[in-house]
């Protein structure tokens, strides 16, 4: 796994680098957000865009949606993420959202036309930066301390 996190935040920083217009922030975002992340094996680069708080890696597999959705539901339990959500969605596509605590990860599978291939999207947030999240926190652990 750490050979396919190595892969996939070098892939994202240099997909972000060849951008027309990009800047330091983007690729800065980009590999914040995105950072443990894993893709599904032989997967292709399709783009990667950056905001502030927020990146999304949008790539391609060789495998039916379905087949990919189950190899992410394992693996992003196998890494300490909690899947929260997952559903067919009315297009087709599946929606899968997790959270490790700090940091939370969506992604959208959409089958191919023939079924055999997948385009799918993986938008992962920066920890820390959701202030609601924060005092929701500190708020916990102000309830922790006092019950000590």
């Amino acid at each position: 796994m750490t050979i396919r996190l190595v892969v996939l935040v070098t892939l994202a920083t240099v997909a972000a680098c060849e951008r027309p217009g990009s800047d330091r922030t983007e690729r800065e975002v980009a590999g914040e957000a995105l950072k443990g992340l894993v893709t599904y094996p032989r997967s292709s680069l399709v783009s990667v865009s950056a905001g502030r708080d927020a990146a999304q890696l949008v790539l391609s597999a060789p495998a039916p949606a379905e087949t990919v959705a189950a190899w992410y539901r394992r693996t992003l339990r196998r890494n300490g993420w909690e899947l929260r959500a997952d559903g067919m969605q009315p297009d087709g596509s599946i929606s899968l959202y997790a959270d490790s605590g700090r940091r939370s990860v969506w992604i959208t599978l959409a089958p191919g036309a023939a079924g055999a291939a997948t385009t799918y999207t993986i938008v992962g947030d920066i920890p820390g930066l959701d202030t609601a999240r924060q005092r929701s926190g500190s708020s916990m652990s102000s309830k922790r301390i006092q019950r000590r």
